[in-house]
């Protein structure tokens, strides 16, 4: 009986001893294979500026007419639309307007959106012949709502539609309430030149850099305050609770509603200014694939050596790897991506880490080493990229005027410029 007992014992400890090396061994992959989901996760959850503008509802506007600028994005973190809160609380709703990619976000870049009706209530596209409200249109107004979610970068119009919506309500004279968003390309990281007067237009109407690391309200609030638009209006904006400049999307505790069709992730948010900057230059930059912006490549690129000059990336904390892919038409997101049906040769973009990641740079170093590695494929469409980029500095280095120093000084100053002429907008530590 002695003997039985004392085998059950040993058994009980050998049974612990399992169970603790079995519980410390996926401690440890847990810890080496995603130490983001651990390290990042938010003391609290950001609270949106929608959900301040719900809770607090200003009685000024009770009983008053509204004309909400939404998308499918505007929607509250459990989920509920904007508009239908609104509507459920009593509130009047006289009209709606969407920006590029529709009400739905569902619309192909650079299509026109129609105008159509929600609820019986009438829905302006901002995206057609009139991408700034018409005086017709704000009849019955009594404040703007602006609730979109951005991306960071000067070239997502979704900006350029707060500027016009600004404007139109400055010269009228109503109100404008602002419900602040996160900005997923993070707050902190500052990059590319000031837009030039010659090169605005409607995917660039504003004298700051391609990643210029505001919110929505401090971008209205800098506008207003130095004079981009009228400043003889109120302007409002509902600040979030919780967020901090260094956060990225993972670290806000929010799901993550694509902007628009191409930009299915967070991480895409923050490659977009580099990808896109490449698209100017010949390559294609992953529209017509599943992994939009995410990768680039053309038939005549050499990965393998691109990749080495690089160094891998580690020196932009992501990791390069050389992939082969073909475009297709996608309806609704690329119907006509460049080399559409012919295999790439091209590189996939893996963020590491997104505080080191400086997207504008890496396309510089990509130009770079193509300048020296393959001249003669090095081709840029030089009036897009001069608007995409907001100056034409990079153009005169692909053509030999300036030297890749020169590029990089040029646009060191103009960052630090507009870092400093921020500061004073800043709502957020």
């Amino acid at each position: 009986m002695l003997h039985l007992n004392n085998n059950r014992e040993a058994q009980r400890r050998r049974d612990i001893a399992r169970g603790l090396s079995i519980f410390f061994i996926s401690a440890i992959v847990l810890f080496c294979f995603f130490p983001r989901k651990i390290s990042l996760a938010p003391e609290r959850r950001v609270e949106l500026g929608n959900e301040m503008f719900v809770k607090n509802f200003s009685s000024e506007l009770q009983g008053k007419s509204l004309g909400l600028v939404i998308n499918h994005t505007s929607v509250l973190p459990q989920g509920r639309p904007l508009f239908q809160v609104l509507l459920e609380k009593g509130q009047k709703i006289q009209a709606i307007f969407s920006p590029e990619h529709g009400f739905s976000g569902t619309v192909e870049a650079g299509i026109e959106v129609k105008n159509s009706k929600l609820k019986d209530i009438m829905v302006y596209s901002l995206y057609e012949k009139n991408k700034k409200p018409t005086p017709e249109q704000m009849q019955g107004i009594d404040a703007f709502v602006y609730d979109i979610q951005d991306v960071g970068t000067r070239f997502y119009t979704y900006i350029t539609t707060l500027k016009y919506v600004l404007e139109a309500a400055a010269e009228a004279q109503i109100p404008v309430y602002v419900l602040d968003r996160p900005n997923p390309a993070g707050g902190d990281i500052i990059e590319g030149p000031l837009l030039r007067p010659e090169y605005e237009s409607f995917i660039g109407a504003l004298p700051i850099p391609v990643r210029y690391g505001l919110t929505p309200g401090e971008l209205a609030m800098m506008m207003k305050g130095e004079g981009w638009i009228p400043k003889e209006f109120d302007l409002h904006v509902v600040r979030m609770k919780n967020w901090r400049r260094s956060y990225f999307w993972e670290d806000t505790g929010l799901p993550w509603i694509p902007p628009s069709p191409n930009i299915p992730t967070p991480e895409t948010a923050i490659i977009y200014p580099s990808s896109s900057v490449l698209g100017t230059v010949k390559l294609n930059e992953g529209r017509g694939t599943p992994h939009p912006f995410l990768q680039f490549g053309a038939p005549w690129l050499d990965p393998s050596l691109l990749i080495k000059k690089l160094g891998g990336g580690e020196q932009f904390g992501i990791e390069l790897e050389a992939v082969n892919y073909t475009p297709r038409s996608l309806p609704g997101k690329a119907l006509r991506p460049l080399y559409n049906n012919k295999e790439c040769h091209g590189i996939r973009v893996r963020i590491l880490q997104k505080e080191k990641f400086l997207s504008l740079r890496f396309s510089y170093e990509i130009i770079k080493a193509l300048k020296n590695q393959q001249q003669h494929k090095l081709t840029a469409h030089s009036g897009y990229l001069n608007m995409i980029f907001g100056s034409d500095i990079l153009s005169d280095y692909i053509e030999g005027k300036i030297s890749y120093e020169e590029l990089i000084s040029q646009v060191e100053q103009e960052e630090r410029s507009f870092r400093k002429k921020r500061q004073k907008y800043l709502l957020y530590k």
